[in-house]
């Protein structure tokens, strides 16, 4: 996937497209139908349901998380009036493997065509040097070269004697990947693609200047805590923490001695990050246990 470039996503009858959100907390199911040239992408389903079975973006309880799965996305089929068969997921599990490659291949001298676009991004020859169990997620051009040029964008029509490119790779371990697919498949459902959780929080959020000008998204969820890099519109980094909104909310209930249910109130009503001048005023009441 490339953040330029228009995504294909899973499509059903009616042309459809369904993108699932398995967090720590909460599974969200959106159903779009595309547009047409003159009319933007409507979404016409919503879905979302407790999540049950996961920790710190980890499968527990494969039973629980099929429960959340198929609440969430009943609740948008019938809100869309039709029923999916394939989805578009995310992966916000810890243990993202982010690494960039440099590859080349000759070309001959003959102008690049799309064969040869397709023959320098085959990931294929730097998997070898992949993490154990680790399966790839995304494979990206960052910049391509030409006899060693760097800073090309398209290198289709051009000449040269050898094509490069930068792949940015990003893999995600086996086993809590096949667990998600799993889940999935449980619901009746098949994964058309996998997105990583920063990525696509990244591609939802961020304007085309903040990407071209280089910027870090933190994407705070309620079991983990993802980052993604951009510099000079591409992605260049993307990691995850097992640290979220969870946590601050335990933080606060033994710190406070006050039942999790007023602890999350607590964090919602009142947590900011940016100090205020009456913070040193202001009293809050806090019930104990």
């Amino acid at each position: 996937m490339h953040p330029k470039k228009k995504k294909n996503g899973a499509k059903v009858r009616g042309g459809l497209i369904a993108a699932l959100d398995v967090g720590t907390t909460k599974v969200c199911c959106l159903i779009a139908r595309p547009g047409g040239a003159s009319s933007p992408t409507r979404v016409v389903g919503i879905g979302h349901q407790a999540s049950r079975g996961l920790r710190a973006g980890v499968i527990v309880d494969l039973e629980g998380v099929e429960a959340s799965i198929r609440a969430a996305v009943e609740a948008a089929e019938q809100m869309a009036g039709e029923n999916i068969r394939h989805v578009v997921v995310n992966f916000s599990g810890v243990g993202l493997s982010s690494r960039m490659v440099a590859y080349e291949v000759s070309i001959g001298g003959h102008p690049i065509g799309d064969s040869d676009v397709r023959r320098v991004m085959d990931p294929a020859p730097a998997l070898a040097d992949n993490p154990a169990d680790h399966e790839l997620i995304h494979a990206i051009p960052v910049g391509y070269s030409i006899d060693g040029s760097r800073g090309v964008r398209d290198p289709r029509g051009l000449y040269g004697q050898r094509l490069g490119v930068n792949l940015h790779l990003i893999s995600a371990p086996g086993g809590p990947l096949r667990n998600l697919t799993t889940a999935i498949a449980r619901c009746h459902l098949d994964v058309e693609q996998v997105v990583i959780a920063p990525y696509a929080s990244a591609l939802a959020s961020l304007v085309d200047d903040e990407v071209q000008l280089g910027v870090t998204l933190l994407d705070l969820g309620g079991g983990t805590t993802s980052v993604a890099v951009f510099f000079d519109g591409e992605l260049v980094h993307a990691d995850c923490v097992p640290v979220g909104g969870v946590h601050v909310t335990n933080d606060i209930a033994r710190g406070l001695s006050t039942p999790l249910a007023q602890a999350e109130r607590l964090k919602t009503l009142y947590a900011s990050v940016l100090p205020s001048p009456s913070d040193d005023r202001e009293m809050i009441a806090v019930p104990l246990i």
